[in-house]
């Protein structure tokens, strides 16, 4: 069994979300991009077919072009929302347990009348869609494609960086 304590920084939280979402959005959004200019030059090429035309190609071209950049845009507001619900927060800390068959991640808020809040979260290795990426300055983990874990390489030592690269090179996560 490996325990590590850390807590995580809003920067270190922005990098990971990013790397988070060229792992499962950006193949998407490219596909969609691509769907979108297409019937943007599609709509355009309405225009010119004549007047009657105009109106219903002009208004397809501009809803095509307003889709698109809106797929571009969601992950900067998604990551700014991000970054002012941390904040909201304050700081927090995490233990990470990792087990043969489960990772196990609490965390330790503290609140304003200086009461701790603790949350567990459990994942069986066997039942999760699990997937680590290792950075130079931390180790990812996301879940079930839906969420991420971030495991700052500043708050272990060297021998614990270790162990974990070799958990999850083990457990092929």
């Amino acid at each position: 069994m490996l325990e590590i304590n850390y807590n995580v920084t809003i920067p270190e939280s922005e990098t990971a979300f990013m790397l988070f979402w060229k792992k499962y959005c950006l193949r998407r959004t490219v596909m969609f991009s691509v769907v979108f200019a297409i019937s943007v030059t599609l709509f355009v090429n309405m225009m010119l077919g004549g007047e009657t035309m105009f109106m219903v190609g002009g208004i397809g071209a501009g809803l095509s072009a307003g889709f698109m950049a809106s797929l571009w845009l969601k992950p900067f507001r998604i990551r700014k929302r991000l970054v002012a619900a941390l904040e909201m927060m304050g700081e927090e800390k995490y233990t990470v347990s990792l087990n043969d068959d489960t990772i196990e991640i609490e965390t330790i808020s503290e609140s304003e009348d200086e009461t701790e809040k603790t949350e567990k979260s459990v994942y069986r290795i066997s039942e999760e869609e699990l997937f680590s990426k290792e950075t130079q300055e931390m180790f990812i983990l996301c879940v079930n494609k839906a969420l991420f874990y971030v495991f700052p390489k500043r708050c272990m030592s060297q021998p614990q960086i270790e162990d974990l690269r070799t958990y999850f090179n083990k457990k092929r996560i």
